[in-house]
């Protein structure tokens, strides 16, 4: 099939199941949903146009915060003032990156390097998490999560919603400096750190055509000491935001989405996001990052230094 605004003729098959792969990476893993996209955009089918790769990869990693925000500040997993401050130095982010991407890195020839690169820190941080003292750490913090949505399911069950304030975020100081408490522990931040952070993620997930949550997600956890039943609803919101806004901001300067295309992959991406915690209770997150690692290395090096490697050897490794 013919999709004329993304230049390519793809079998509607092949994107669906790719979407899926997506989709399932992304919520079981919950890394890499822009990049694979953006992997699949560039080499599976072969899209040249960069300033069209970038919005169509963000759409796509629209979906899992689309779907979850709601969920997490049902839950009071989220904490609302340091997602708006996020998301207020992420929209200022969002357009200067997308402005900056759209006119200095509008070929493949000058953004598909810098794809390469981001592509490379996050194998490299996928190889840092399969080492022994990294897993130790998340089969903890994996134990606490599960814990705390037990904890959550049983007070939905018996109709004790209101219980869950208690254990929930509550703030007893908002503004420049803030103070929140969250299952019977106190945390303290100041507005202008997110902000910033904000700023500078969206900036760069903006330029590249991401979503931002290879970088949120470690920034709060280990900068501002949030727990992790936090830091994912905090993150996907302000994900939400920045995604948004620059995927106006390259319609809004000429970039055409291929909503034909889009409509099969973000078909694909429900339902590999779907299929992801189902399937996650039979296949090991562990042997999934590996072989995301090993394949984002790949990827990240040809990226890189496909051209430099195919002039010194002659052989074309992407």
């Amino acid at each position: 099939m013919e999709f004329t605004i993304a230049g390519v003729t793809v079998n509607p098959i092949i994107l669906i199941l790719w979407s899926i792969f997506v989709g399932y990476i992304f919520s079981t893993i919950g890394a890499a949903g822009g990049i694979l996209a953006g992997v699949g955009h560039i080499t599976i089918f072969g899209m040249k146009n960069a300033n069209i790769i970038k919005p169509m990869n963000q759409m796509l990693t629209l979906v899992s915060p689309v779907i979850a925000a709601p969920l997490y500040f049902r839950e009071r997993r989220l904490v609302v003032p340091a997602a708006v401050a996020l998301g207020l130095g992420g929209i200022i982010g969002a357009l200067l990156g997308s402005w900056l991407s759209h006119t200095y890195l509008p070929d493949m020839k000058s953004y598909k390097p810098l794809f390469g690169a981001i592509t490379m820190f996050i194998a490299l941080r996928m190889w840092y998490e399969l080492t022994p003292s990294a897993r130790e750490k998340q089969q903890a913090v994996k134990k606490a999560n599960q814990a705390f949505e037990k904890r959550v399911k049983e007070l939905k069950a018996a109709g004790k919603m209101n219980e869950l304030k208690e254990i929930g975020v509550n703030f007893s100081q908002t503004g420049i400096n803030n103070t929140f408490s969250f299952s019977g522990e106190t945390f303290m931040y100041n507005a202008l750190s997110p902000f910033i952070a904000g700023l500078i993620v969206a900036i760069i997930s903006a330029a590249l055509g991401v979503g931002g949550g290879f970088l949120l997600v470690p920034y709060l956890s280990s900068i501002l000491g949030f727990p992790m039943f936090i830091v994912a609803g905090t993150s996907v919101l302000s994900i939400l935001v920045t995604s948004a806004t620059s995927i106006g901001n390259y319609i809004k300067m000429g970039s055409n989405l291929d909503w034909a295309m889009l409509s099969f992959e973000l078909g694909g991406v429900i339902v590999g996001s779907y299929l992801g915690p189902i399937f996650s209770k039979y296949i090991k997150a562990q042997y999934l990052k590996i072989f995301l690692a090993v394949i984002l290395t790949y990827i990240g090096i040809g990226y890189m230094f496909g051209n430099i490697i195919k002039v010194a050897t002659g052989i074309k490794i992407i």
